[in-house]
C-alpha cells in the first residue's frame, strides 16, 4: 500500500507562513493559553502573580501549577509556609524547629555560624550559586521553572510554540513551567546567545532576541534582524550568527554589535544585543537549505531540494561555505548525496532529502528524510549519512529501520551515541487533522552505527477520547536527557539514553503539555527547543 502524504516541516511552514496575518479587533486580544488582565495578557496556569485568575498572587515559596498555588519543588509545607528545611531558621531540619536568637540554620542544624562556602542571608546559610530563593545574592528569587546556575536565574529549556506565537521556559527535570510569553507571529527556530534567546519568525521574517524577566516572562528587544523566508535553523558562533533560509535559498551572516539593516520595533524593551547583517550567501533556486553545522572554518549546509523530481535535483547535496573570514564567506563546493543506496521500498523512487545536520570531530552527520520527490511520502527507511570532512566523502550510511523510523527529523549526540528523532508516516483525515502516525519515535546508535535495542515508540492513532498522536520533531539535550518536541499535540517528552538505547522518563502518556492548541489550526506545534 502506498504511504500517505507527509508534508515536510520546513516546507509546511513556507506554505502556511502567510495565512495568519490580518487586522486584529480592537481592545486586548490574547493568544491561546493566555487571558486579558488589565491592559495585557497573562497565563493563569503558570503565572505566580496571576495564578488561576487575574490578580491572584501566590505566596512566597509557592509556584503556580495548572492554575493552583503550591509549594515549589525543594520546599516543604510547614503550616502556611513553604520552608527549605536545610536553612529555614523557623523550620530548621523539620517543621516547627526554630533556632534560638542569634543562631543560623546550616544544613538543617542550628548553630553559631555558616559552613565555609555558604552565605548568611538573615538567619539562613545558603549557597547563592544554586539557591532558587537567593540566587547570586540574598533575596534574589528565581521565577518558577527556572534554575539557579552559577548565581544566575534562567530556564534550563525554552520552547517555541509555532501556531500560537509564543515561547515558554520550563524545567525538564521537574516539569515546572514558566508563563507563556507572546513573541512574534510564528516562532520557529531557537538559539541561545548568552542569557538571551534568539527566535526566527516565519511570518514576520525577522530574528528576535528576548531575555527572561523577574516574573519569568520573556521581554523582546526592540531591535530585530530581517531574515529571508523560512529561516529554519541558526548556528551561534560568537560574534557571528548563521541563519539558514530555506525559502530564500541562502545562508545569512549576522554579527553582534553591527547595526546594518537592524529594525527598530515600535514595541519592545531597550537592550544591548544588536545583530546586524554582514552578508548573505546565495545557494541557488530550489536548494532549500535546512540547517548549519560547522567543522573548523567550514559551514556544512544540507540542501533539501524543491518539490518535484526536477527541483528536487537542485538539492540532495551538502553545500560547503568557507568562513575563514566570516565577513567574506566563500562557497567551497558540494558533496552529492544523489547516488547513495537509499534502500527504496518496492516500486518506490526516493530522493535523499537531507534535513537536520550535526557534527562530531571531523565528521558531519545528516538525516535523510528519504521521501518521494513529488509527494513527500516515505519511499525508504530513515537514513543517516556520515561524511568525512577531511576528504569530502560519504563514509557510511546508517539504516534506522523501516518499522522504527521513517522520515527522520533531528539528530544529535548524547555522549558517544547518535540520537535520531523520526517524524514517521502520517495519515491525515479529510480535514487535515492527524489520524495516525506510524514508524515514529526516537532511536539511538552506538559508535559503529548500529541501532540499539531500546527505542521510543511514538506511533499512535487518534481517538474520540481526545488522544492526539505524537509527531516527533526537534530535540535538545539537558543533563544527558533528550528533550523531544511534538509537532502535533504541543507536548515535550523526556527520554534517557543508555548503552541499551532509549527509555522513557516522560513518554506520550505523561509528556509535558507545553504549547496551547491554536484556535485557527487546532494544532499545537512545539517547533523547537533549546537547553542550557
Amino acid at each position: 500500500m502506498k504511504p500517505m502524504k507527509r508534508i515536510a516541516f520546513g516546507l509546511l511552514l513556507l506554505a502556511t507562513s502567510g495565512v495568519l496575518s490580518g487586522c486584529p479587533p480592537t481592545g486586548v486580544v490574547c493568544k491561546p493559553g493566555t487571558v486579558p488582565c488589565g491592559i495585557g495578557c497573562i497565563d493563569p496556569n503558570s503565572d505566580r502573580r496571576n495564578c488561576g485568575a487575574c490578580g491572584t498572587a501566590c505566596f512566597a515559596g509557592q509556584d503556580c501549577n495548572s492554575g493552583t498555588c503550591a509549594c515549589r519543588v525543594g520546599t516543604t509545607a510547614c503550616g502556611s509556609d513553604c520552608a527549605v528545611l536545610d536553612y529555614d531558621a523557623k523550620n530548621c531540619g523539620r517543621c516547627g524547629n526554630q533556632c534560638a536568637l542569634g543562631q543560623v540554620c546550616d544544613n538543617g542544624v542550628c548553630g553559631a555560624s555558616c559552613t565555609s562556602g555558604l552565605t548568611r542571608c538573615g538567619a539562613s546559610c545558603v549557597n547563592t550559586s544554586t539557591d532558587l530563593a537567593n540566587c547570586g545574592a540574598c533575596g534574589v528569587v528565581c521565577a518558577q521553572g527556572q534554575r539557579c546556575n552559577a548565581g544566575v536565574c534562567d530556564y534550563a529549556a525554552i520552547a517555541a510554540c509555532y501556531w500560537s506565537g509564543q515561547v515558554i521556559g520550563f524545567d525538564p527535570s521537574s516539569g515546572v513551567k514558566g508563563p507563556l510569553s507572546d513573541l512574534g507571529s510564528n516562532p520557529a527556530a531557537l538559539a541561545r546567545l548568552g542569557n538571551a534567546v534568539l527566535v526566527t519568525d516565519q511570518t514576520d521574517r525577522r530574528l528576535y532576541s528576548a531575555s527572561p524577566t523577574a516574573s519569568g516572562t520573556y521581554a523582546v528587544s526592540k531591535f530585530a534582524s530581517p531574515t529571508g523566508t523560512v529561516a529554519t535553523q541558526m548556528l551561534v558562533d560568537r560574534p557571528y550568527v548563521y541563519v539558514a533560509n530555506a525559502g530564500s535559498g541562502s545562508v545569512l551572516v549576522l554579527q553582534e554589535g553591527v547595526d546594518a539593516g537592524v529594525l527598530t520595533l515600535d514595541a519592545g524593551v531597550d537592550g544591548t544585543l544588536v545583530l546586524g547583517t554582514v552578508t548573505e550567501v546565495q545557494l541557488g533556486m530550489n536548494t532549500f537549505p535546512q540547517g548549519v553545522a560547522k567543522v573548523g572554518s567550514t559551514l556544512w549546509v544540507p540542501l533539501y531540494g524543491g518539490f518535484g523530481a526536477g527541483p528536487a535535483d537542485a538539492g540532495q547535496e551538502l553545500a560547503k561555505i568557507d568562513v575563514t573570514n566570516p565577513a567574506m564567506p566563500m562557497l567551497n563546493g558540494r558533496v552529492s548525496l544523489k547516488n547513495l543506496d537509499l534502500k527504496p521500498f518496492d516500486g518506490g523512487t526516493p530522493a535523499a532529502r537531507p534535513w537536520a545536520i550535526t557534527s562530531k570531530g571531523t565528521d558531519v552527520y545528516v538525516a535523510l528524510n528519504n521521501l518521494n520527490a513529488d509527494t513527500y511520502a516515505p519511499e525508504g527507511p530513515g537514513l543517516v549519512a556520515k561524511v568525512d570532512t577531511t576528504n569530502d566523502m560519504v563514509s557510511a550510511v546508517y539504516d534506522l529501520g523501516a518499522n522504527e523510523c521513517l522520515n527522520p527529523q533531528w539528530l544529535g549526540f548524547v555522549g558517544e551515541k547518535l540520537v535520531v528523532s523520526c517524524g514517521g508516516q502520517i495519515a491525515y483525515s479529510p480535514t487535515f487533522s492527524v489520524d495516525s502516525v506510524t514508524a515514529a519515535g526516537v532511536v539511538a546508535l552506538d559508535s559503529s552505527g548500529a541501532v540499539l535495542s531500546g527505542k521510543f515508540n511514538a506511533s499512535g492513532v487518534a481517538t474520540d477520547a481526545g488522544f492526539m498522536p505524537m509527531m516527533p520533531g526537534r530535540f535538545a539535550v539537558s543533563n544527558g536527557q533528550v528533550v523531544l518536541t511534538d509537532q502535533n499535540g504541543g507536548r515535550v517528552a523526556i527520554l534517557d539514553v543508555s548503552d541499551a538505547g532509549i527509555s522513557e522518563v516522560r513518554g506520550i502518556s505523561n509528556a509535558l503539555d507545553i504549547c496551547p492548541v491554536s484556535a485557527t489550526t487546532g494544532v499545537a506545534n512545539v517547533a523547537d527547543v533549546v537547553t542550557r
